[in-house]
């Protein structure tokens, strides 16, 4: 299994651009993951924010964990091990972790390295807002384009 790792700050832009990822990626179907049922749960990738959620894409299933670990407070150790226990076969992980995961017993890439070889690791930062008004200005912003594009084609390219 590979993996990429979105890191940033608290509200830096880590789940929108897993999100708009998880759009461009043109999912087949989407589940959330409830962890206290163990079980997914249909969605839609509009829902695909500040949580975890698996989708397929091109037959393949991808583990999103778009809420970094330490904000849903669980390790993804033990995301990947629900996942284990109730048979969903992972093809491709898609993280986000804080900056600093300042919990005691997270280690979010130490966790991604147990299941995983790490292909790319991305620092995001909060991209500024062309219209002041308009909140979803941002993806007009071409370093906002290039970045989906970017991650996108690494997730394409290695499932």
């Amino acid at each position: 299994m590979k993996s990429i790792l979105i890191i940033g700050t608290r509200d830096g832009g880590k789940s929108t651009t897993i999100t708009e990822i998880c759009k461009m990626l043109k999912p087949t179907k989407v589940y959330s993951l409830n962890f206290a049922e163990k079980k997914l749960k249909p969605a839609d990738v509009k829902d695909i924010y500040n949580n975890t959620f698996v989708i397929e894409v091109k037959g393949k299933l991808i583990l999103v964990v778009a809420g970094a670990p330490t904000e849903q407070r669980i390790t993804l150790k033990a995301i990947i091990e629900i996942c284990i226990e109730i048979n969903i076969e992972i093809s491709f992980l898609i993280v986000a972790k804080r900056t600093s995961e300042r919990i005691k017993g997270f280690n979010t890439v130490e966790d991604i390295n147990q299941f995983s070889k790490l292909i790319h690791t991305e620092r995001v930062n909060p991209i500024e807002l062309t219209d002041k008004n308009d909140l979803g200005s941002f993806k007009q912003n071409q370093l906002w384009k290039n970045r989906i594009e970017k991650l996108t084609k690494i997730v394409e390219e290695n499932i």
